[in-house]
């Protein structure tokens, strides 16, 4: 008898919302974009803009919740898919800050990582790590409610992509100091979402009471892609 920290039901369903496909990719890649003009013009609305574009939070919930449930498998290709969609949108705010540079939209003169909005996300702070907790506590629990919501998304996206973003645009002006410093906090935040999440799986433990009726009716839950994955 198995005794389960995530419902195998439960878990298939978080994996299930890992997108993809175009409209994925997509998505951040135009979250990049919007992050780039958001630093380069010093607006939190372009970024609050680019933190709601961002399907981000998906692939973390799956790499939490397939870790619970016993799937490294499908938590490695959950990272995946997080680090192909974060890559394009570094990828993407890199070029648009480019394009910018060369059509003289923003002089190729002018410093860039002077902003203060792009200096408050190259290093990493309490409020930062306390964004990740929120991000991590929050969407797992709204995964395990059924209440998802775009709000839920976008405290995940905040503890991601304006990092990204803002490492990309300082790898690009050669500030290699700030560069790090960005990319270390998308790192960090990475790891603190996801380890927050397992920490409210443990303690919530959902579909453990199901797991047990199931148990003591004297059934087994019937082998799935997820459960071959977890045996391999």
């Amino acid at each position: 008898m198995r005794t389960a920290v995530v419902h195998d039901q439960l878990v298939r369903s978080v994996i299930s919302d890992v997108k993809t496909d175009y409209a994925y990719y997509t998505f951040m890649t135009l979250s990049g974009m919007l992050a780039a003009v958001a630093f380069l013009t010093d607006s939190i609305p372009l970024l609050l803009g680019a933190m709601i574009v961002a399907p981000a939070y998906p692939p973390l919930a799956a790499v939490s919740f397939s870790i619970a449930g016993g799937y490294p498998r499908m938590a490695g290709r959950a990272l995946l898919v997080l680090f192909g969609g974060v890559a394009l949108a570094i990828i993407a705010a890199v070029v648009t800050t480019w394009l910018f540079n060369v059509t003289d939209i923003i002089s190729s003169a002018s410093n860039l990582v002077s902003k203060p909005l792009l200096e408050e996300r190259v290093r990493t702070g309490w409020y930062s790590i306390l964004a990740a907790v929120v991000a991590g506590a929050a969407g797992t629990v709204a995964v395990i409610q059924r209440k998802q919501d775009a709000l839920i998304g976008v405290v995940a996206a905040v503890a991601l992509i304006p990092a990204g973003a803002a490492g990309a645009l300082a790898a690009y002006s050669g500030d290699l100091g700030r560069a790090l410093g960005g990319f270390v906090l998308l790192a960090v935040n990475i790891l603190v979402i996801i380890a927050v999440g397992l920490l409210v799986l443990v303690a919530i433990r959902p579909g453990r009471a199901d797991a047990a009726k199931h148990d003591a009716e004297g059934g087994e839950i019937g082998t799935t892609s997820a459960e071959a994955d977890r045996d391999a």
